[in-house]
């Protein structure tokens, strides 16, 4: 019995065309969805890189707006806010409120970034007044504390518009250049401000590019009238 055309099953033409065009559909399906998997994670390792950072700079930024000076017994001058000052490390006094008390007091805060990890991290040593009112700060510091993770290493010389953790100004915003072993007594004692610029990078497959913040903080317990942004 002859069957009809519409009952004849597919030629090897149609079979290989069919083939073909499915198998562009499938390249296409599979293109699109790395494309957009691909720009989802992207957006979301710049994201995280961002909000990493801006955590990062907000802390850095309480702990040296509350930097102050302080009254030594004997002494003319007091200590400065500053007691080291380096590219991405300083340790200075700041009125803060103890997590304890719960009171403001002065505390002695180091802030640095782990070599090693690349961490931005924080510890802090108490104080408390001895007999003749002044104060004293303990030997021991507190527990080191995670700012932030993933900060790109920098290598002189800086490419254009890159900044270290740490910039420094005097009240006139004249930049002060940082020897090795970071800032002398006298520079310390000149500082008026701080460049806090905090550069991380989420994404460690480098898919996508870091996020850096910055922002410059004056400190009004100087009572420095500072020229400049």
């Amino acid at each position: 019995m002859r069957l009809r055309r519409d009952q004849e099953g597919m030629t090897l033409i149609e079979l290989m065309v069919t083939i073909f065009v499915l198998g562009i559909l499938g390249t296409v399906v599979v293109t699109l969805f790395v494309n957009v998997s691909t720009t989802f994670t992207r957006d979301r390792a710049a994201t995280d890189s961002t909000n990493i950072a801006a955590i990062g700079i907000n802390e850095v930024t309480k702990v040296i707006r509350a930097g102050t000076e302080i009254r030594v017994a004997g002494a003319t001058l007091n200590d400065p806010v500053f007691v080291a000052a380096d590219k991405e490390h300083m340790v200075l006094h700041a009125y803060l409120s103890d997590s304890s008390t719960g009171e403001l007091a002065p505390v002695k805060v180091e802030l640095r970034i782990n070599p090693t990890t690349r961490e931005l991290t924080e510890r802090r040593w108490s104080s408390s007044k001895n007999g003749a009112g002044y104060w004293i700060f303990g030997g021991t510091p507190g527990a080191t504390r995670t700012i932030a993770r993933t900060i790109p290493a920098i290598s002189p010389p800086l490419a254009s518009g890159q900044k270290y953790l740490f910039t420094y100004y005097d009240a006139a915003n004249v930049e002060l250049v940082i020897a090795v072993g970071g800032l002398t007594d006298a520079q310390r004692r000149a500082v008026a401000a701080v460049q806090v610029t905090v550069t991380v990078q989420a994404d460690l497959s480098g898919r996508a590019k870091p996020v850096t913040l910055q922002n410059t903080v004056g400190i009004p317990n100087l009572g420095v009238s500072r020229v400049g942004p």
